[in-house]
């Protein structure tokens, strides 16, 4: 109830642990990774138990990514859909992942 993040090594055994139970075998995680540090996390926890195949990429220009979102606050009931707030996600996402989304179409790894 404080807001703050949860150690990446817990999301990180929390999503391989669902892996291990599950029947299936190819999975695909929304959101993940977002940072180095969620890289890093994946790296030190599941290492080679699991094979990364790539990310999916939906490029969407950030005025039309604002609109979407100030739309969905006026139903959402979320007080983070304001422009100042969708602003500061995008340099986020900018920042922290971005450099992922390279990192993996470097690898060949990005469609």
């Amino acid at each position: 109830a404080e807001g703050k993040i949860v150690p990446v090594e817990i999301t990180v055994n929390l999503l391989f642990n669902a892996m291990m139970a599950s029947e299936k075998n190819k999975f695909l995680i929304d959101g993940f990774p977002r940072n180095q540090d969620n890289v890093d996390g994946w790296d030190r926890v599941v290492g080679n138990k699991a094979e990364v195949l790539g990310c999916l990429f939906f490029d969407c220009p950030e005025s039309v990514m604002e609109s979407r979102l100030l739309e969905r606050g006026e139903t959402s009931g979320r007080t983070d859909d304001n422009i100042t707030s969708i602003r500061k996600r995008f340099a986020t996402y900018l920042h922290d992942t971005m450099p992922i989304i390279n990192l993996f179409s470097t690898q060949r790894k990005c469609w």
